[in-house]
């Protein structure tokens, strides 16, 4: 999937180190303002829904989800007027503002959406091209593009506690079983955060959580 916006605003940081990366730091003491508050509530209602727009649809790489969280730190640290040389570890940076990396708000908002999608009715456009998709055994030769279901199916196969994966017809109706059930499958959302936050934190090019 191409993300225009994001390789936009975030092309520039790929290209330099990010000074919230590399060796752990000591926090800074940051005291959020009365003018920080109102930038925190033109970042909450106006660029934030703009940015996140449908991004329940949005299959990201990793890479995708790297420049997404940086871009989104980037702003959180300019709107507390933090500049280098002064400097703030992520999890302080989020924790002082409130917040949560993006990708992990875009994932949580993909397995939503597709909850939501799985229990409308099987003849809707989104529903019958899910059936088509799984029901296609035919692949392109070469390395897989990085599509919705794919990123679906990553996501499932994190999970140590269950079986569940999204590659066949067969996955796709045991899903759906499971969305037709509100508090299974939001158990199973929620797990799915839980375990990508886990890794989150054990991976080193991810920064701290």
């Amino acid at each position: 999937m191409t993300f225009n916006l994001l390789s936009q605003l975030s092309d520039r940081l790929m290209n330099k180190e990010d000074e919230d990366e590399g060796s752990p730091v000591d926090d800074v003491g940051v005291e959020i303002d009365d003018e920080s508050d109102i930038n925190f509530d033109v970042e909450e209602g106006e660029v934030k829904p703009v940015l996140l727009l449908n991004c329940g649809t949005w299959a990201l790489t990793k890479t995708d989800e790297h420049r997404l969280d940086s871009f989104h730190r980037k702003q959180l640290r300019n709107t507390l007027g933090i500049r280098y040389p002064t400097i703030i570890s992520n999890a302080s940076l989020y924790k002082k503002c409130r917040e949560a990396p993006l990708s992990m708000q875009v994932l949580e908002a993909r397995w939503r959406l597709f909850g939501h999608l799985l229990r409308r009715d099987r003849n809707i456009p989104t529903n019958k091209a899910m059936l088509f998709y799984f029901s296609d055994n035919k692949r392109a030769r070469g390395r897989p593009q990085t599509t919705l279901p794919i990123t679906l199916n990553n996501d499932l196969k994190k999970l140590v506690a269950t079986n569940l994966e999204l590659t066949t017809q067969t996955d796709l109706d045991t899903l759906r079983l499971i969305a037709e059930d509100r508090p299974k499958w939001n158990a199973l959302v929620a797990e799915i955060r839980k375990t990508a936050e886990a890794a989150r934190s054990d991976d080193p090019a991810s920064g701290q959580l």
